[in-house]
Formats: structure tokens, sequence, C-alpha cells
């Protein structure tokens, strides 16, 4: 379950469910830089349901100035993500398009200058059907050897082969615990548009938070793999909550302390900590006090 943050220091916070009167805590403390050898793609859903996101249902004589809301999206987020790009460029493709909605068409790698301009008009041959498996099948394979591989995946949350992603996903976890491939992260952003209704957004973030929880009290779970990130483009206030649960694996110098709502310490370290802390408390407890850069943050777990 994912918390509501007490600070703009950290990322995203998670609390899992109790397991023999402990639970989990994990806080993320959000950074802004590159990653050495770090890979990052982006998966933008040409699925015909994403036609009116782009525009793309009405003749471009018709098209009103803003229509195409896919376009900014993707400019930024590329723009963004290629700052913490090991070699500053990102790697954009269309999923789900062709006839069957299995086929991708990669755009060629973007620095963060190109992107400024980047044409975002959507797919050559736009997909009869929506499945994610291909693309995340192509970026483990273009980014096999790297040893932080990021992919962010734009949608309408409506896609129609969740399990045999989530099977991919698996296989992929046991990859990175067996050291056959370096750590990975999947963010997916949904972004829906002015005439999709309440019950259809439900359903859309009902999908993404499927796959969000998948690792939650599995085997890989419980060894610190969670590779999905999931989240509503509506509920983002800022760009720099794409990064919220991607760990760096960067110890931050300084010290940290942290209490429950006791007063008893249930984490601390004094020279350096790592950017994914992580600790246990009694089930139940509703919240801690963090000391962190010179700043007492009481965060609620609830």
């Amino acid at each position: 379950m994912s918390i509501t943050k007490a600070s703009d220091l950290f990322g995203k916070i998670n609390v899992y469910p109790p397991h023999s009167g402990k639970q989990r805590v994990e806080i993320y403390i959000r950074l802004q830089q590159s990653v050495e050898g770090m890979q990052i793609g982006m998966a933008i859903d040409g699925s015909r349901s994403m036609l009116e996101q782009f525009a793309a249902h009405l003749p471009k004589a018709f098209r009103q100035p803003g229509s195409n809301i896919m376009e900014p999206v993707v400019r930024s987020l590329c723009r963004f993500a290629c700052d913490y790009s090991g070699d500053g460029t990102i790697l954009p493709i269309y999923w789900a398009v062709g006839p069957g909605g299995k086929e991708i068409e990669p755009m060629g790698k973007v620095s963060a200058t190109a992107s400024e301009t980047l044409p975002v008009e959507g797919p050559k041959h736009w997909g009869g059907n929506t499945f994610l498996l291909p693309a995340l099948n192509y970026f483990m394979e273009e980014f096999a050897k790297a040893s932080w591989a990021v992919v962010l995946f734009t949608t309408d949350g409506v896609f129609e082969d969740l399990e045999a992603v989530k099977n991919k996903a698996m296989d992929v976890g046991f990859e990175i615990l067996e050291e056959k491939r370096g750590n990975c992260k999947f963010v997916v952003v949904g972004v829906t548009h002015t005439g999709v209704s309440e019950k259809e957004k439900q359903a859309i973030k009902e999908t993404l938070e499927e796959l969000d929880d998948m690792f939650d009290g599995t085997e890989l779970g419980d060894k610190g793999i969670d590779l999905w990130d999931c989240k509503m483009a509506e509920d983002m206030e800022e760009l720099a909550e794409i990064w919220d649960e991607v760990d760096f694996e960067i110890n931050i110098p300084g010290s940290v302390r942290i209490t429950d709502h006791l007063g008893k310490e249930v984490y601390s370290k004094t020279d350096q900590f790592p950017q994914r802390i992580e600790f246990k408390v009694p089930e139940g407890t509703p919240s801690v006090t963090v000391e962190i850069a010179g700043q007492t943050i009481n965060q609620p777990l609830k």
C-alpha cells in the first residue's frame, strides 16, 4: 500500500501487509541525477483506443491547438528522463501497433534537445488490439546488458495480456535475483481524455493497481523485488514522481534515525544510508518519526 508522503525529501512510501506481527516499510529518498550505465526506454501506446488522446480521430485540418494531449506529455517525459540516462538519451517506441496490436514501431534514440521538437502524432499503423508483452520483450532484449534499465509506459490502461505480462515480469525478477541481468524498473503512466467516464477510469486504475502490486506476498517480493510503479497522469503533481519508486542503489552521506509512535528506534544509520530505506514496525503502527537532513518528519503509515 502506497502512503501519502509527509516531506518532499521522500519519493514513494510503501507499507506492506503484516506478517508475524510485523509490517515492512520502504521509504525512497528522491534523487535528481544521472545514473552511470542506466538505459531508459519509453513505450507509447499506439492502439486505437488512444486515437483521441493524439487527436488522430480527426483530419489534421480540423484539429484544434492542444487537442493532441500526448505530444506535450511524451516530449516532457523524454526531456526529463534524459537527465537520468547514463548517455543522456532515451529510446522511445510505439507499442500495440499493427492489425493485431502485437507489433512495435521504434522511433530511434532521442536526446533532451531533440525531444523538444519530437513529432508525436501516433504510429503509422494503429493497433487493432492492445498487447503490452511485445514492448516489454523488446526492451528486455535491447537492455539485456544494461546495469540499470528503466522503461516508461504510457497507456490508457486497457491491455489484453495482463497475465502474460505478469509472468514475464516474474521471469525478469528471478533473472535479477540470480544476477543474470541488471536492475529494472517499469513505470506505467495512465493517460485519459475528457470523454472517459468515471467507471472507465476506475477500471484503468484497478488494472494498474493489480500490476503495481503483483509482487506483494510473493517469494520475489519478500526478497525486495518490486518491478512496477503504476500511476495516473492526472494524479501526478510533478514529473519527478516518475522516479519515486526507483531504487538507484546509491548511498547518501549523512545520518538517519527512525522511531515509531512510542519512541522506539526502528532504524538508524550514522555515516551514510541507502536511497531506499527499509525497516519493520509492529503491526498497526500509525506513524514513524524520521530524523534526516536536519529535519524531524512525522510520517503517517496509514
